[in-house]
């Protein structure tokens, strides 16, 4: 299995706030972390792709604007 190394550039630190001071459990403590990679995923993701997204954005705005209008 080969591992890649990702960039840090624009990572925005977490931060872990306890509610209250009672200790997780262990699976809470596992579906939190699971929770917390998927997001970092998903943000990893949308910037991978943000080009693809922008594209869209514009394409959708010139058809609300009346750009592909037919009479």
């Amino acid at each position: 299995m080969k591992h890649i190394s990702l960039p840090v550039i624009g990572v925005m630190p977490i931060t872990h706030i306890q509610f209250g001071r009672r200790r997780k459990g262990l699976f809470a403590a596992i579906l939190g972390a699971m929770h917390t990679s998927r997001r970092i995923q998903a943000r990893r993701i949308l910037k991978q792709h943000q080009h693809l997204i922008d594209r869209a954005d514009r394409r959708l705005a010139n058809l609300e604007g009346g750009g592909n209008v037919h009479h």
